[in-house]
């Protein structure tokens, strides 16, 4: 696997994965923004698709390392979280009870950190607000991304890196 040679959160350090999280800020916060069309939107899916999967990864394996453990399920727990990926951008983006729950998740998951951040700069609690979300079937074509992390994650990422 990735980690026998390297360190618990290798994969996030990988230099296509901290670009591909580059381009999602950057994208999410100034791209949309100034030329929202088709292509910014499927920009998000490609780098998103590439870097979520590995983050529970990259905290099982950290947390292996942390209680002094071998991190032996590295590879279940990749594919339970590129299913997993793959399953959510699929549903949200044909099913609407999925996309509202989405939109409603992610604005719950969200609240703390703009409510932090608002409460620091107003003084005040923001309200839950669901988080934009447009339903696309075409984004499906966005879901080979995922074997950015698949080939990252695994053992043929680290084998290619370190030639």
């Amino acid at each position: 696997m990735l980690w026998r040679d390297g360190s618990a959160g290798d994969a996030l350090r990988h230099p296509l994965v901290l670009a591909m999280a580059a381009l999602w800020l950057l994208n999410d916060h100034f791209l949309k923004g100034a030329y929202g069309n088709a292509w910014t939107g499927k920009l998000s899916d490609v780098a998103s698709l590439a870097v979520f999967p590995l983050l529970p990864l990259c905290v099982y394996q950290i947390g292996c390392a942390w209680a002094g453990l071998r991190p032996a399920r590295s590879a279940a727990i990749l594919a339970i979280s590129l299913f997993a990926t793959g399953a959510v951008m699929l549903t949200i983006n044909v099913y609407e009870p999925a996309a509202e729950a989405y939109r409603v998740g992610l604005g719950i998951a969200q609240w703390p950190f703009r409510g932090a951040w608002s409460l620091w700069l107003e003084g005040a609690l923001p309200p839950l607000r669901p988080v934009v979300l447009t339903m696309d079937p075409s984004d499906l074509w966005t879901l080979p991304a995922l074997l950015i992390p698949w080939w990252i994650g695994g053992d043929r990422g680290r084998r290619r890196a370190s030639r």
